[in-house]
């Protein structure tokens, strides 16, 4: 029974409790014992607990991954470091803290900088690829100084008057750590060595477009969707014709709406996929403009609202969406990840499971909906 409890929790929601847990924890005994820095810091943990959902407001989406690595830096930098104290017993603490925080943000910020390459938004030389990791790292890094300067000068703390107690110090200390993992950028881009850091930094990129990409590079997408509509449909690529107008009747029809429903949650419960809405069967360019939407904003709220209600707001960090102008038309390109809960479509009362078999959208049911569901999840 536990085991069937906990399958269908996500790692993110698992971690994301026990750490808040803790931080309640941490808050009544720093209350009990009138240490007011360590409350000040569980309370701001425990709201940045919910950095994830408030960026989700604003469209910005980080993944159940990125949730996860929020939540390990604020419980061991606030937790471990300030708020339990260890500064304060502990000469050598805040040196091995910097050291190793040194180490975490040189690799974030080389893997920042390999990852831009990759995604063909950098042409750098070995040389650059060193100077603007280190220089990313080391920013980070001061950020951080400049951060703990401003709490101590507003509200009275003293958190650069322990560990090295010399702000230099620290700089120096996360400065070489810096440098000695940027400088094996190069060994590390020649063999291909990965890092979990990177697949997250990747996610987060794509899903966040107009954020981590100019116009002009989104402009230049257009030619990209053009090249995936001429693959035509296949496992991972399906094309509709509208997002709610039957172009043989040329009326709104609800049945539009619920054939990319199923067909997203489909890609939810499959392997991920690509929707092309505004595209027919055959790969011809439609647009979008039969939908008689006032505007693109309007379209994507209809859009948004229609997932929100049918298939669920949770599942809204597994989709991606973003509207093209290819050809003088708008293309509505729809990216799903695979979920890591099962996915049913609503409507009219009733649930309903779809999966991908193939290039085809198909619905399960009975033992054949168990089978999979106990296999898939």
């Amino acid at each position: 029974m536990l085991k069937k409890v906990l399958s269908k929790l996500s790692v993110g929601m698992v971690v994301t409790n026990a750490v808040r847990l803790v931080l309640i924890i941490g808050f009544i005994s720093a209350l009990n014992s009138g240490r007011e820095l360590a409350m000040a810091f569980t309370i701001i943990a425990f709201v940045a607990t919910f950095t994830p959902r408030i960026l989700a407001r604003f469209e910005i989406k980080t993944g159940s991954e990125m949730q996860v690595v929020i939540l390990v830096i604020i419980y061991g930098i606030l937790f471990l470091g300030e708020i339990r104290g260890l500064f304060a017993y502990l000469w050598w603490w805040e040196i091995l803290l910097k050291t190793v925080a040194g180490l975490a943000l040189g690799f974030i910020g080389l893997t920042v900088v390999l990852t831009l390459e990759e995604q063909e938004l950098l042409d750098a030389s070995p040389f650059m690829i060193i100077a603007l990791s280190f220089a990313t790292s080391f920013s980070l890094g001061a950020l951080w100084e400049i951060a703990e300067f401003s709490l101590d000068t507003l509200f009275g703390f003293t958190l650069q008057s322990i560990g090295t107690g010399v702000v230099t110090h620290d700089l120096i200390i996360g400065g070489v750590t810096a440098l000695t993992v940027s400088a094996g950028g190069y060994l590390y881009k020649k063999r291909g060595i990965g890092n979990p850091m990177s697949g997250l930094i990747v996610k987060l990129m794509k899903s966040n477009p107009k954020i981590f990409r100019s116009k002009k590079h989104l402009d230049s997408s257009s030619e990209k969707i053009k090249d995936l509509i001429q693959k035509g449909e296949g496992p991972k690529l399906e094309f509709k014709s509208s997002i709610r107008t039957n172009l043989y009747t040329d009326k709104l029809d609800k049945s539009m709406e619920y054939a990319l429903l199923k067909t997203i949650a489909a890609y939810l419960n499959t392997e991920g996929g690509v929707l092309m809405v505004g595209v027919s069967d055959k790969g011809s360019i439609l647009g979008l403009e039969k939908d008689a939407f006032p505007n693109a904003d309007k379209l994507k709220l209809h859009v948004n609202n229609m997932i929100k209600e049918h298939v669920g707001a949770h599942f809204m960090t597994f989709i991606n969406y973003d509207l093209f102008d290819v050809d003088g038309k708008s293309i509505l390109k729809i990216e799903c990840l695979p979920s890591t809960k099962r996915v049913f479509v609503k409507e009219n009362g009733r649930e309903e499971f779809y999966m991908r078999n193939g290039p085809s959208t198909i619905r399960l049911v009975g033992n054949s909906l168990i089978d999979y569901i106990v296999q898939r999840f």
